[in-house]
């Protein structure tokens, strides 16, 4: 059975980085497209990207999420009957990604500093339609350009992105990896527990099959999660709390 899951960080850190990776997702979809609209949105997921992070240090973030979960694959290789194999891999790989960061000496945004197309279409994007070819005919005239040459130099001018991609997949694959799931069920679409003293916490997943017609609505901090299940009741989007008991799997990520 097919299901979505519905995914709320437990602190800021996490909730950052889930939004990197969004972007970042944007932009490796649309680059895979042809068409003008597809090279557009990999430049606005760029840009997004780029004011992004000049708000968010994103290099000392994503170290200092890395090295917790260092400790804890540190504490894994002591268990019995592990794959001490694959947990040496992942330390290895997570120190590796580490030094990639480390390595990083400016801000993002000062590897386009000197890229006239990008500057220029950043400081556009401010304006509603700004980015229109009566406004930009530099940038419409190389949106025009074959599809494949377009393709290929906004590659290139992705590589800057490299480390800060490899760093958010690996802390976001580490975190939904160490994880505990169980099924829940949220009476007349209402769901609260308790979180454990001590457990470091980053996010929870809720995860519902994809026909259910509800969705969660979820808030949590330190101390509990509350979840209810909206449904939407009407053409405008306008949203009631359902009636019905909903089973859902909830997964607690952690670092």
């Amino acid at each position: 059975m097919k299901k979505v899951i519905y995914e709320h960080p437990l602190n800021e850190r996490i909730r950052s980085i889930l939004r990197i990776e969004n972007l970042l997702h944007g932009v490796l979809y649309h680059i895979k497209g042809p068409t003008e609209w597809d090279s557009r949105a990999v430049i606005k997921n760029l840009i997004e990207i780029l004011d992004f992070t000049n708000r968010f240090d994103y290099k000392i973030e994503l170290i200092k999420q890395l090295e917790l979960h260092r400790k804890v694959l540190e504490r894994w290789l002591r268990t019995p009957e592990i794959d001490t194999e694959r947990l040496a891999n992942l330390i290895k790989q997570n120190d590796a990604v580490i030094a990639k960061l480390k390595q990083i000496v400016e801000p993002l945004e000062q590897s386009y500093s000197a890229h006239e197309l990008i500057q220029i279409t950043r400081k556009r994007s401010t304006i509603s339609g700004g980015n229109s070819r009566c406004d930009l005919p530099g940038y419409y005239y190389w949106l025009q350009k074959n599809p494949k040459q377009r393709q290929k130099e906004l590659n290139e001018w992705l590589i800057p992105l490299e480390p800060l991609r490899s760093a958010v997949d690996l802390v976001l694959y580490l975190t939904r990896n160490h994880a505990a799931m169980s099924t829940q069920t949220a009476l007349g679409g209402f769901y609260q527990t308790q979180l454990v003293e001590n457990m470091n916490y980053q996010m929870i997943q809720v995860a519902l099959p994809l026909e259910n017609p509800c969705y969660p609505e979820v808030k949590g901090g330190k101390q509990r999660i509350t979840i209810r299940f909206l449904e939407m009741i009407d053409a405008k989007m306008q949203t009631e709390q359902t009636e019905g008991d909903v089973h859902f799997d909830l997964t607690y990520c952690m670092a």
